[in-house]
């Protein structure tokens, strides 16, 4: 079963505001600018500050107060990056 862009973005914030970061590798059936947008909106209705982005083919959302944003670009790229 496949999730719709609603409940992988729900899924993703909720990862995210819990853990302050989270990585989800992009399946070819993703569409990753409607998970995006929904996962900015979801965020902005619970007043959470938050930056999404790719890496390495992967969708990343992160908390603005999180930890990881006083690491080198590098380090980030090495925590946020899905093994």
């Amino acid at each position: 079963m496949t999730d719709r862009p609603v409940d992988l973005a729900d899924r993703l914030l909720r990862a995210a505001v819990a853990d302050e970061q989270v990585a989800h590798r992009l399946a070819p059936h993703d569409d990753v600018e409607a998970v995006r947008a929904q996962v900015r909106r979801l965020a902005r209705e619970q007043h959470v500050r938050i930056r999404t982005g790719l890496v390495d083919g992967a969708l990343v959302v992160a908390r603005a107060d999180a930890a990881v944003w006083h690491e080198s670009a590098e380090r980030m790229r090495a925590k946020l990056t899905p093994g």
